[in-house]
């Protein structure tokens, strides 16, 4: 960005993407949060490994072709964070009960990432490194910022 603003990062967890694409409950929260990374107000990042989670799911929504399309529409703008053996090891000793989260946890920490964003009740309620908001709090922060910035 040109003005020297550094927007926030935020790790998107796979469900609040999938609410988009299969329009599920909480698309229109995560459509205003999609339109946030587009417009740069926020750093979008997604896990490698939510990429192949999203297409496996949505194509059993919506199709390949179509899931294949979200996929490319994701990548064009987010930023994608490595799951490598590492980040799969450190996740195995976080005090969090759900492995999965625990991988995202430690991506979103090791991308210095200010928030994760997720729909899942026991992620928001867990130990994660990084602070978790739903669609809706970040959205809050967001409008928030925005009007701090003015």
């Amino acid at each position: 960005m040109t003005d020297g603003f550094e927007p926030m990062k935020v790790v998107f967890d796979t469900n609040v993407l999938l609410d988009s694409i299969l329009n599920r409950p909480g698309r229109q929260d995560a459509l205003k949060l999609l339109m946030a990374v587009s417009e740069e107000k926020i750093l979008g990042i997604v896990t490698a490994n939510s990429i192949t989670d999203i297409y496996y799911l949505a194509r059993k929504g919506i199709g390949d072709q179509a899931s294949r399309e979200a996929i490319l529409d994701l990548l064009s703008m987010f930023d994608v964070a490595p799951v490598d053996g590492e980040v799969c090891s450190m996740a195995l000793n976080e005090p969090m009960s759900d492995y999965e989260d625990a991988v995202l946890a430690v991506c979103a920490a090791r991308e210095e990432a200010d928030y994760i964003v997720t729909g899942d009740q026991g992620f928001l309620n867990s130990a994660s490194p990084v602070q978790t908001k739903t669609p809706a709090d970040l959205l809050h922060i967001i409008v928030a910022g925005e009007m701090n910035a003015e």
